[in-house]
């Protein structure tokens, strides 16, 4: 299949070099090597990492350049405007990053197929009035976009039907500034698509949503200007491709799964503990979870279901420390429960040692959520949960069907046929699903730009927003 795909290319290029008085970017790219892409870093975009280089287009562009066969080379950009330059400059091949549709890109570049349609949304700070409908934006209210933006082109096609419409433009700023002007209370609203709003929001749990415009914006690719614009229909194809495969899902997914934890109660509070208290535990989990072959987010995760962090922690069963062991493990794992790196070294010991001790036939992530099941509701409990879901005809080795069927070990009719009676069933469901949510969210922080914060407040310093901002005055 790839080399089916290069040779295409190849022809491509001997099409285009030999019948083209302008030469195609993708006779230059396949003759270097190299795709070279103005990108932007956003949370969205692309960022650097302790483990590489991230971002939702970043691993896309990354995976285009393998069907290219060619290396990957990132140049990063202040802001939109200056990508497009760098493209009409001919100092790039591409642009990709968080690019929205608009005429004016449309007529000013060649543009691929979309890679995904996001709908835009007005924000507020939570606590202030919240407006319901465009009617509510008044005059004299602070509203922002991103000048050349899909929102901007928006803005000015709602004047006519909202006369009463102002608002202010920028080149030098990102969303996330808008957003951070928000949270400050600096500026009252600001419309941006709903992508970049959602994979941002943990960041800035002040701003909110205030309506969704149900008007859509197209993610798109921008490649210079040429009447047939072969590397951008090889672009195209890649992304019909990747779509049919799933490629596209499946990285969005990544990214943006979160998204369904997001007005999950714990949510916000975890998040401030993983800036506060997570570092200092941070490479005793690590390690631990190397030992034991484990993922160290996962332990990371049990231990905030647990303790949420805190050596000293004591429950009303008499559970204690970081993992909160019982003395009778702890003695049995021979540490400390109240040293919070013995107890760290102990839990994870003792969550391997459940997981091993499953039965054959539950295998893959049902073994995993089984042994966090055991880590608190008992290894015992959960075989007669096993027990009672086989019996009524379901899966035993299936936590889906188990965790349908503990709950069952809270009734008398069930628990007295049982081995080890009685048992809160509920709770190690709710369990496993809490500590499911804190991984997603956890493995989602750390992709995300682990000094995004300090360098959003960097770049505000830099810019004068005073400024920053070009006034759209209302029509009326």
């Amino acid at each position: 299949m790839k080399l089916k795909f290069l040779l295409s290319l190849l022809l491509l290029a001997l099409l285009v070099t030999s019948g083209c008085k302008q030469k195609d970017p993708l006779s230059k790219v396949l003759e270097t090597g190299t795709l070279t892409v103005a990108m932007r870093n956003t949370p969205a975009v692309f960022y650097e990492h302790r483990d590489g280089y991230a971002g939702f287009e970043y691993e896309l562009v990354s995976s285009f350049a393998d069907h290219l066969g060619v290396e990957l080379k990132i140049i990063n950009y202040e802001n939109a405007k200056k990508m497009e330059q760098a493209l009409n400059e001919g100092a790039v091949d591409m642009a990709a990053g968080s690019l929205g549709l608009t005429l004016d890109r449309k007529r000013a570049f060649s543009v691929s197929k979309p890679l995904l349609h996001s709908t835009q949304m007005v924000i507020y700070r939570s606590g202030h009035f919240r407006p319901k409908s465009w009617e509510d934006v008044t005059e004299g209210s602070s509203l922002a976009v991103l000048a050349g933006s899909r929102q901007a082109e928006v803005l000015q096609s709602h004047q006519a039907l909202y006369p009463h419409l102002s608002w202010m433009e920028t080149d030098d700023l990102e969303v996330t500034d808008l957003l951070k002007m928000i949270q400050d209370g600096d500026l009252d609203y600001a419309l941006v698509s709903a992508q970049d709003f959602n994979i941002n929001r943990f960041f800035f749990p002040r701003a909110s949503v205030a309506f969704d415009t149900e008007i859509s914006s197209s993610l798109v690719w921008l490649f210079p200007k040429l009447n047939k614009s072969h590397l951008e229909r090889v672009a195209s194809g890649y992304i019909d491709q990747a779509q049919e495969q799933e490629v596209i899902s499946e990285v969005r997914e990544r990214y943006y799964r979160h998204e369904q934890y997001l007005e999950y109660v714990g949510a916000p509070l975890f998040l401030r503990h993983v800036r506060s208290r997570l570092p200092k535990y941070e490479s005793h989990f690590r390690e631990a979870a190397e030992k034991q072959d484990l993922d160290w987010h996962l332990l990371a995760a049990l231990a905030f279901q647990e303790s949420h962090w805190r050596k000293n922690a004591v429950s009303p069963t008499g559970v204690r420390g970081l993992m909160m062991l019982t003395q009778r493990t702890a003695n049995e794992l021979n540490v400390d429960r109240l040293d919070p790196i013995e107890s760290i070294e102990g839990g994870s010991r003792y969550l391997k040692q459940l997981y091993n001790r499953m039965p054959e036939g539950v295998q893959g992530e049902d073994r995993l959520y089984m042994a966090l099941a055991s880590y608190n509701v008992g290894k015992g409990h959960l075989e007669d949960a096993r027990v009672i879901t086989q019996r009524l005809g379901f899966n035993p080795n299936s936590w889906g069907d188990v965790a349908k069927h503990l709950p069952l070990l809270t009734q008398r009719k069930w628990y007295r046929q049982t081995r080890y009676g009685y048992a809160r069933g509920n709770e190690p469901v709710a369990y496993v699903h809490n500590i499911r949510r804190y991984l997603e969210i956890l493995e989602w922080h750390e992709r995300s730009q682990e000094n995004f914060l300090e360098q959003l407040e960097e770049r505000a310093a830099k810019v004068k927003f005073e400024t920053a901002f070009r006034k759209i005055p209302a029509m009326i």
